[in-house]
């Protein structure tokens, strides 16, 4: 009996060691499971609001990325919030591997013309060879000292996947707000634009006696270079830009005032921030048809971060164009293909060169 009875005990003791081995080991593997499951929930819940976010097209831009371009309770506004060191506006920019040529050329155009004004170009992504080329001009130079002309890496792993994709330039709006942030008024530029003249008084008088923003027209309508499914997220029409010039996004004065922060910039970046307003599904760039009759008609071709610029534009100053493009006849810029750019690089060489040799010399 008493065998019987240590038999069963030990049968229980090493069962219950089992039990608490084998389940003692799984504990761990329970709560990756837990923990998992709670992740699948949120990613679940998260895709399914922003699969309703696109049904419905809602502009709804995470609240982290707002932040961080300035849309906070306390915005920094024009003008009681700007930079002091520096006449205004600011010219921005931004460079791309292979366009280092360009950005020497644009920095040299704006020390020129305007001495007195900071210049920001933004490093998209310069290869090592760009950023050395870059870097030794600058120095060598002195186009780009740290008193007038900043390089500021953007960081696009801080945004949306889609931001860093070059043909739907989601990237323009966010780096000019984050200027606009930074010194409360911007003239923006593309790199490979130049400026005529240093004379741009009447330019700022025009934007802030207007509403804090100019552009400037094109022949194009923008019903004719915007997508159909673009025009929900703003809650309006094609039929109501049919007559409504295209502004290019090339050249943009902006003030950071309220109104040009609150119902220019935001919708503007948070359409940049929602890849199915910014990319509405069918839109690409090319394939153009303006033979389409008539020609206000959608053309196949979509603008991007440019559609939905002029849609916001429209909108906010009631599709009257003439309260935000240039209605002069002054010509302020000029654009430089590649080949001049590099013509201008090989004479800045051969200029440091003939300076070098001439030091040497005197040494």
């Amino acid at each position: 009996m008493r065998t019987k009875t240590f038999v069963l005990f030990l049968i229980c003791v090493v069962a219950t060691s089992v039990f608490l081995i084998v389940f003692g080991n799984q504990r761990p593997s329970i709560q990756s499971i837990v923990s998992e499951t709670h992740k699948q929930l949120t990613n679940l819940k998260n895709f399914k609001e922003n699969l309703e976010n696109a049904e419905e097209k809602r502009l709804v831009a995470d609240e982290k990325y707002l932040t961080l371009l300035g849309f906070t309770e306390h915005a920094r506004l024009y003008p009681s919030a700007v930079w002091k060191n520096t006449s205004l506006p600011i010219v921005v920019t931004y460079v791309s591997d292979g366009q280092e040529q360009q950005a020497v050329g644009f920095a040299r155009n704006v020390a020129h013309f305007l001495p007195n004004h900071t210049a920001i170009i933004y490093n998209l992504g310069l290869g090592q060879y760009g950023l050395q080329m870059f870097s030794l001009f600058f120095q060598l130079l002195t186009h780009c000292n740290s008193s007038r002309c900043v390089v500021v890496n953007f960081d696009f792993s801080a945004f949306p996947s889609h931001v860093e994709e070059e043909r739907l330039h989601a990237f323009r709006p966010l780096l000019i707000q984050d200027a606009l942030n930074k010194a409360g008024a911007v003239l923006f530029m593309e790199c490979d634009y130049r400026l005529l003249t240093g004379r741009i008084e009447p330019l700022l008088q025009t934007a802030l006696k207007g509403g804090g923003v100019l552009g400037w027209a094109t022949k194009r309508a923008t019903s004719s270079l915007t997508h159909p499914k673009m025009f929900d997220y703003f809650h309006t029409t094609a039929e109501s830009f049919l007559f409504l010039p295209m502004v290019e996004t090339n050249r943009l004065l902006l003030y950071n005032t309220e109104g040009v922060h609150e119902e220019l910039m935001l919708p503007w970046v948070q359409c940049a921030l929602t890849p199915d307003c910014v990319h509405p599904i069918g839109a690409q760039s090319g394939g153009c048809r303006f033979d389409k009759k008539p020609q206000y008609r959608y053309s196949g071709c979509h603008r991007y971060d440019g559609s939905a610029l002029n849609i916001v534009l429209g909108l906010r100053f009631g599709l009257d164009e003439t309260q935000y493009t240039y209605q002069g006849h002054e010509q302020f810029f000029r654009r430089v293909g590649p080949d001049v750019a590099a013509a201008e690089m090989v004479g800045l060489e051969n200029n440091t060169t003939e300076a070098t040799s001439s030091n040497r010399d005197i040494t």
